[in-house]
Order: C-alpha cells, then structure tokens, then sequence
C-alpha cells in the first residue's frame, strides 16, 4: 500500500493537470456517495446549465448512480436547474 502511495505522490501528482486540493464538489462527492469520475463530469454540467456541481452530485446520489452511468449527469443537471428555476 504504502509503495502505491509513494509512486502516486512522488510520480504522478508532478504530471497532473490541476492541482490536487479537497474543495467542496470533492468533499460533496464522499457525502454523496459517488466515484470520482463523476466529477468532472459534474463540473462541465456546471458550465453548461449554470447549476452548482455539487448540487449535481447530490442529485446523483440521491438518484444512486454508479460508475460508469455519467451520461446520467445531464439528466440530473436538468433536473436540478428546473428546480432551481433556472433557464435552460
């Protein structure tokens, strides 16, 4: 476990794209209940129906999706910009 870690931390992290930081979607994503991969997913939808990511993930949670159903995020981003009363 703990030679995974390192390679992680000492290899990959320097690679990434973005910075690695807990920030409220990925504390949203353990309250949720939903995979990482969900996230990103999360954040376009965001962009797109101008709806907060992380009341996406709740949606998604509450809707208990599981990997590999991301084409599901839409639905719910619709879903909670209707409610929210935005336009989309």
């Amino acid at each position: 476990m703990f030679a995974i870690s390192d390679v992680a931390e000492d290899l990959v992290v320097p690679i990434m794209d973005a910075p690695i930081r807990i920030d409220r979607d990925a504390l949203t994503l353990g309250y949720a209940g939903m995979y990482s991969s969900f996230l990103l997913f999360a954040k376009r939808a965001k962009a797109k129906y101008k709806v907060p990511a992380r009341d996406i993930l709740v949606e998604l949670g509450r809707q208990r999706l599981v990997g590999g159903q991301e084409d599901m995020i839409k639905g719910a981003a619709l879903t909670v910009a209707r409610a929210q009363g935005v336009a989309v």
